[in-house]
């Protein structure tokens, strides 16, 4: 029994627990127990499709039925269809929307509407069709929505081709003389198979020929399939025709109309109209040779008596010379130093009112080095600009000279030597140098070579490589020397220079070497003994013994004199009981 009312009463608190913890499984629990009661069923699916229907021409109508099937067990109350046609199509009669009578379960419904298609319209076209209607549920009444996409045929009209309009003039008696004034009548025929709509044309003469009518364009009329149309142009000949060639150019700009869309088109042609060139000039038309083009050049050019070097200034001085027989004008000069140099104070551009043929100009400028540019020759670049007259006409030319200037960086490659120092006989010693590239260029090819006699070195000569500007590094020999006194030695480094020159350094040395001197401190090694017995330890072993045999009797010898025997009776060599 007791059992019984523990296990409701755990059962009572559970539920309790899950009542009050919103968070709790058993609230989630209940609630989609509830949502599970409260769930409406799905709307009944419907079944949409259209008629049968020819291709619908374009510009024309077409008759077109729409069905509606149930295919639920429930019936569809206030059905109402939604029509919407693509952009070649309209609905006639101005509405969209289709009420419909009631479909029953597994029943059907239909509507009739009229589609027009516009006269541009696209074969490929469409409908989309929307039913709203309302079914009934266990909770009550709902709304339900069914939708479609259906094709429509149509039968679109085809491209045309642009039509083809032929020009052509009036008889011309006589060749067109120099002064003269005529009429020409122009035709344009239309020799496609479409119309051609908004004619206009554009009349340009020649050189020698001159249009007097007020305008140069023309306004003609639509021209049907095989239709013509005229225009007058009245014309004017030059005082002085130079070619017997001379023509109209025409060109006309019309519309027409492709799959029903009006399609803007353009045409030129070109009608021939002799003429009779004046009469020549020997004096006028006597040629005359162009002149020739002057140059400027520059003559020469000084820097100063050697390589300039890298940070440093100098004078350039270039003197530049016009070679032609026309005078130059209006000249310009400017200087440009590249990557290498730079102006050092003033301006680059100097200006030159004129220079006569074969006359000469000197330009001085101060220029500077920049102190991280390449060894070697490097260019300036020398760029004029001027004008001259040829026949009356002015003329500009540009042209540019390229100088080199060979540059020199500074060798400021230091080696420090070793200090004075001593070595002794038969013991090895070492030389340290060291050095550092304090230049704006690297410095290649770094050899060290130890000259000398007198000692022994496992390497006498060594290569380093190249050492980067601002890179710095040691050279070390290790050398034993043979016997004492002075000895005497060279030290001989070798390597290129920013220049690419190749430079040497020699490093004399005099080291003292000391004589060999035998170390008194030294003592021969001990000989290691034979191990012997420990007769030490055997010793103190005995004595710890004898001690602790003693000690035993004193203890025996106390307990009897407890028990009445005097201690002076006992017997001291005698340990054992009877």
């Amino acid at each position: 029994m007791k059992r019984g009312f523990f296990v409701r009463t755990a059962a009572f608190l559970m539920l309790a627990a899950a009542f009050f913890a919103p968070s709790g499984a058993g609230w989630r629990v209940l609630q989609a127990s509830a949502a599970s009661e409260t769930e409406m069923p799905a709307a009944p699916p419907v079944l949409i499709s259209r008629s049968e229907i020819a291709p619908i021409p374009a510009g024309g109508a077409s008759q077109l039925t729409l069905t509606f099937q149930n295919l639920g067990k429930t019936p569809l109350k206030t059905p109402v269809a939604s029509v919407t046609p693509s952009e070649g199509l309209s609905v006639a009669g101005g509405a969209s929307s289709f009420a419909l009578g009631e479909i029953p379960a597994e029943g059907s419904g239909s509507c009739s509407l009229q589609l027009s298609a516009a006269g541009t319209a696209a074969a490929a076209q469409s409908i989309s069709v929307e039913l709203h209607f309302s079914y009934e549920t266990d909770a009550g009444s709902a709304a339900g929505t069914a939708s479609e996409k259906l094709s429509i045929p149509v039968a679109a009209k085809a491209a045309a081709v642009q039509p083809s309009i032929a020009v052509s003039r009036s008889a011309i008696s006589s060749p067109i003389s120099p002064g003269e004034e005529f009429l020409l009548k122009l035709t344009f025929q239309n020799r496609g198979d479409v119309a051609a709509d908004g004619v206009s044309a554009v009349v340009t003469p020649s050189e020698s020929l001159s249009i007097l009518n007020e305008t140069s364009t023309f306004q003609l009329p639509d021209l049907l399939p095989g239709k013509s149309a005229e225009i007058q142009v009245r014309l004017r000949g030059a005082k002085e025709i130079a070619s017997e060639n001379q023509s109209l150019s025409v060109e006309l700009r019309f519309a027409y109309e492709s799959a029903g869309v009006p399609t803007a088109a353009s045409q030129s042609d070109r009608i021939n109209i002799p003429a009779r060139a004046s009469a020549a000039d020997p004096q006028k038309t006597a040629s005359k040779p162009d002149a020739p083009v002057p140059n400027i050049v520059v003559k020469s050019f000084t820097y100063g008596d050697k390589a300039v070097a890298a940070g440093s200034s100098f004078p350039l001085t270039v003197t530049f010379e016009n070679t032609g027989s026309v005078k130059c004008e209006n000249i310009v000069v400017m200087v440009d130093g590249g990557e290498s140099f730079t102006v050092s104070g003033g301006t680059n551009t100097a200006h030159y009112s004129a220079l006569g043929a074969g006359r000469s100009q000197t330009q001085k400028l101060e220029m500077q080095v920049i102190p991280t540019a390449k060894s070697g020759a490097q260019p300036i670049t020398i760029s004029f600009k001027y004008e001259y007259l040829d026949a009356a006409r002015r003329a500009a030319v540009t042209s540019d000279v390229r100088l080199t200037v060979p540059v020199s960086q500074p060798n400021r490659f230091q080696i420090q030597p070793p200090p004075a120092s001593e070595m002794e006989e038969g013991t090895e010693g070492e030389l340290l140098f060291s050095y550092v590239n304090k230049g704006k260029g690297e410095i290649a090819n770094l050899e060290a070579e130890l000259v000398g006699e007198g000692f022994v070195s496992p390497a006498r000569s060594q290569y380093l490589g190249n050492v980067t500007a601002g890179g710095s590094g040691s050279i070390g020999f290790a050398l034993t020397p043979d016997q004492a006194g002075e000895m005497k030695l060279t030290v001989k480094i070798s390597y290129e220079d920013a220049d690419q020159k190749q430079q040497t350094q020699e490093f004399p040395l005099t080291i003292k070497v000391n004589a060999f001197t035998p170390d008194d401190t030294f003592e021969e090694p001990e000989e290691p003994q034979r191990s012997a017995f420990p007769w030490k330890y055997a010793a103190m072993a005995a004595v710890v013994a004898a001690v602790g045999a003693a000690g035993v009797l004193l203890w025996k010898k106390r307990g009897k004199a407890q028990e009445g025997e005097p201690l002076e009776n006992w017997d001291w060599s005698n340990s054992e009981e009877e």
